[in-house]
This record gives C-alpha cells, sequence and structure tokens, in this order.
C-alpha cells in the first residue's frame, strides 16, 4: 500500500492504514456511482415494434415505436408502453442490485438497492460529505507524522 504522498505505507502505523483505507473505499464509491449512472434498463415487445431504454434519471430515456405499432388502439398501445415501461425499470434495477452486489456491504444500505437514482443520489452526497475532510485529514496527519518523524 502507498500513501497518498507516494511512500510506501508503514503497516505499523494505524493512521497511515486508516488513511489507506479510507481512500480505498472512496474509490470503490466512485467506481459504483460510475457504473451506475451508466445502466440503462431496455425492454421490447414480442414482435419489435416498440423497445424502452430507461435511465436512472429518465424513466423513459428512449421510446420507438415502429409506424406498424401505431394501428394498435389507444387504449392496446397505452397498455403495451406501460409493461414495458414496467419491464425496462426491473432491467435496470436488476443490473443495479447486481452492480451494487459485486461492490460488496461499503457500496451502502440495501435499501437503496431497488430505487437507482436514489442509490446514486445517496453516494454522491456521500462522496462529497467525505472527499474535503477526508484530504484535508489525511493532510494533515501526514503533516503531524513528518513533524513528529513517526
Amino acid at each position: 500500500m502507498t500513501a497518498t504522498t507516494g511512500e510506501p505505507a508503514d503497516n505499523n502505523d494505524p493512521m497511515a492504514l486508516i488513511a489507506a483505507r479510507m481512500r480505498e473505499q472512496m474509490a470503490r464509491g466512485e467506481e459504483l456511482r460510475g457504473r451506475l449512472a451508466g445502466l440503462t434498463g431496455r425492454a421490447a415487445s414480442e414482435d419489435g415494434q416498440i423497445e424502452v431504454v430507461c435511465t436512472a434519471d429518465d424513466p423513459a430515456h428512449e421510446l420507438r415505436l415502429d409506424p406498424r405499432a401505431m394501428r394498435r388502439s389507444a387504449a392496446e398501445l397505452a397498455e403495451e408502453l406501460q409493461e414495458l415501461l414496467r419491464s425496462a425499470r426491473a432491467d435496470l434495477q436488476r443490473q443495479t442490485s447486481e452492480a451494487v452486489r459485486e461492490a460488496g456491504d461499503q457500496a451502502g444500505p440495501q435499501s437503496l438497492i431497488g430505487d437507482p437514482a436514489a442509490a446514486q443520489a445517496k453516494l454522491a452526497q456521500l462522496n462529497e460529505m467525505v472527499s474535503g475532510p477526508l484530504r484535508q485529514s489525511t493532510e494533515m496527519l501526514e503533516r503531524l507524522r513528518r513533524q513528529l518523524k513517526i
């Protein structure tokens, strides 16, 4: 392991180990946030005439309707669109759950798995809350360690 200064971390220095672990956790959180931001849920009708793509921020990010689909009754088309939107959202939730599960417990509470937008917002909030103070604490610890020559 290396400290932020590029120096090898002292395995006997608890402060250096804590700082290194916190940096590792932040990197994992940032990686997960980036991965969640790129996920899309997809669904298509059996006949391929209607396709829906959703993202965490946009439940109907893309909608493709073959002109033949417009021949359906308004009620039938609306019902099909609602079902496809639910399916695309379920696909996105499945991918989100998988990404969070792969990231491990450090990614956040399990209650956020079902809501990708909430998970992404919570990760961004936590990252913002931790980044500044962590960076300042790490710098202060490094200065203190150098001053005390430990």
